[in-house]
């Protein structure tokens, strides 16, 4: 298995789904729940191939990630084949970050930018940064980081 098991929640939001999963793997409703009452090891194979392709297809789908802690946060873009960091750190203790804005904040910030290749397949190095405690956000939470990045860079060559 590539990622993890959905949970019997996410199996039952996705019961059509997984229907059509076990006809293409020719496994039809009276054998499903024949294999269900005998406990057999196929029901856990199906299951994790079932939501390996779930899971790997929603990963596709992400682009953007950020962690947020009291004192830093870091912004990923995922594209195609590198992946994006723009970090900003505080220097100062009084800032949270998990419950001050952006515009908020002074000017006693460290601001970086890295870009670097995938060392693993991109779904797998999105899924760690999901289970490291990484949200999910849009476009335009990204570009607002990416603005104090430009402004951070302009400000020092002034």
């Amino acid at each position: 298995m590539k990622y993890r098991c959905l949970s019997d929640e996410e199996l039952k939001e996705l019961e059509g789904e997984f229907k059509h999963f076990l006809i293409s793997n020719n496994v039809y409703t009276e054998e499903w729940e024949e294999l269900n009452k005998k406990k057999d090891k196929k029901v856990q194979e199906l299951v994790e191939m079932f939501s390996d392709i779930v899971l790997d297809k929603a990963l596709k789908n992400i682009n953007f990630l950020e962690h947020i802690t009291p004192h830093d946060i870091k912004s990923f873009k995922c594209d195609e084949t590198q992946m994006t960091l723009i970090g900003i750190v505080s220097k100062n203790k009084k800032v949270d970050f998990t419950k001050d804005s952006l515009s908020d904040l002074s000017d006693d910030l460290d601001i970086f930018k890295t870009t670097k290749p995938y060392h693993k397949e991109r779904e797998r190095e999105v899924f760690e940064l999901l289970n490291s405690g990484c949200s999910i956000i849009d476009e335009e939470r990204f570009k607002k980081v990416e603005l104090a990045y430009s402004y951070s860079t302009k400000q020092m060559k002034n």
